[in-house]
């Protein structure tokens, strides 16, 4: 009977154990999957999820820009360290614009570079890419939206890859810019 439970206990521990791997290896609050094979600096992934940070170190606003026909309102996305740890050794910079400030269907434009020891291993720039903004709360809150579509990697044989991932940043104040 101790044998049993001995091995039922075993049973549960690894288990849970094995649920946690997953749980941690996936849930990142900001994230990107690329869609299919991709090599990035010698090593080849399948649908690889990269970390792009936590919401507390990646951070948003929200601006406005005047042109002659009319007012339009952005928002800019990025790690507010320059860089983020991405897993697999890699570290991750990345900008994105939000082509409006409130929730709903927008335009995405955006890039997303990766370094390994410092140098640049592999970049992404978007090319058709379409983002639901679920949130863009006061200053102090967070802005959340997900986004898909395709961004191209311009090396030395361009390829295009579908992406998809997820946003949540800290909401901050516009930056003020010396002219």
């Amino acid at each position: 009977m101790k044998r049993i439970s001995y091995i039922l206990m075993l049973s549960i521990l690894a288990f849970g154990m094995a649920a946690c791997e997953d749980d941690e290896s996936g849930d990142y609050d900001n994230s990107v999957t690329i869609s299919g094979s991709v090599t990035i600096d010698g090593k080849t992934y399948s649908s690889p999820t990269f970390n792009m940070g936590t919401s507390m170190e990646v951070e948003g606003y929200t601006y406005l820009t005047n042109n002659p026909t009319a007012q339009i309102y952005y928002t800019a996305i990025y790690p507010k360290t320059e860089m983020v740890d991405a897993g697999n050794g890699l570290m991750a910079h990345y900008y994105f614009v939000l082509e409006d400030d409130q929730p709903g269907t927008a335009s995405f434009t955006g890039m997303i570079m990766f370094h390994k020891n410092d140098s640049f291993v592999f970049g992404l720039w978007s090319q058709d890419v379409d983002v639901t903004i679920d949130k863009i709360d006061p200053v102090g809150g967070f802005i959340e939206a997900t986004y898909n579509g395709t961004f191209t990697d311009e090396g030395n044989t361009p390829k295009t890859y579908t992406v998809t991932g997820k946003i949540k940043a800290k909401r901050v104040s516009q930056p003020i810019i010396d002219k």
